[in-house]
């Protein structure tokens, strides 16, 4: 073992910096030998109790001054999207419409993926839907689920592309070609009486590569 007197420096080639408050003025702090062995790759600096608690106080402080401005970016964030787009979305929220636009048409071309969103969001402003994101993509009746990727899994297994963010995020600042449409389908594996019933039951917009978009 080797005493270090009061404000002395123990220090060795460094990759993290630990401080450790010092004993009292007329004590000798002891340091483990350990720590003048270089492969620790360990700083330790001495210092005054009062010192220590000074910074920590510090930190504290400036990790609260940060995460309030954090929340307030993320309010006016949230306000601004609202205005673009009619919606009020979370955090939580885009993550689900990332999800769910992948899942339903990660093999479709930008366009695409605006406008599965935009269905989406046409829910949300319609008083015939929930009024959340969550809520409209999870809705379901029994075991039967407004968007098939959540019933067959497929939502939880997709990797978000980033064209497919930055489609969510052009739906989200206002990009909407989809004329109100509130339900879309692909009619290669549309089940029978589901297509029966969009062609019965609903007014056809437009199709768009292999969706047909209807309200």
């Amino acid at each position: 073992m080797k005493k270090v007197t009061k404000g002395a420096l123990a220090a060795v080639t460094a990759v993290s910096v630990s401080l450790i408050p010092a004993a009292a003025s007329n004590a000798a702090v002891t340091v483990p030998a350990a720590v003048n062995d270089a492969s620790s790759q360990r700083v330790v600096i001495l210092q005054p109790e009062s010192s220590v608690m000074e910074n920590v106080g510090n930190y504290n402080r400036i990790q609260r001054l940060s995460d309030y401005h954090e929340k307030r970016a993320q309010i006016q964030e949230a306000a601004r999207i609202k205005k673009c787009c009619g919606v009020s979305v979370s955090a939580a929220d885009r993550i689900i419409l990332e999800r769910i636009v992948e899942a339903e048409a990660g093999g479709e071309d930008h366009k695409g993926k605006v406008l599965v969103a935009n269905v989406v969001l046409n829910r949300v402003k319609s008083k015939s839907f929930p009024s959340t994101i969550r809520e409209v993509v999870f809705a379901h009746r029994g075991s039967t689920y407004q968007f098939s990727p959540i019933h067959d899994g497929r939502y939880y297994t997709v990797d978000v592309s980033q064209d497919t963010k930055d489609a969510v995020d052009d739906a989200l600042n206002g990009v909407d070609p989809s004329q109100g449409a509130l339900y879309f389908m692909e009619r290669a594996y549309a089940d029978a009486d589901n297509a029966s019933w969009f062609d019965r039951c609903l007014t056809r917009l437009f199709g768009y590569h292999c969706h047909e978009f209807y309200k």
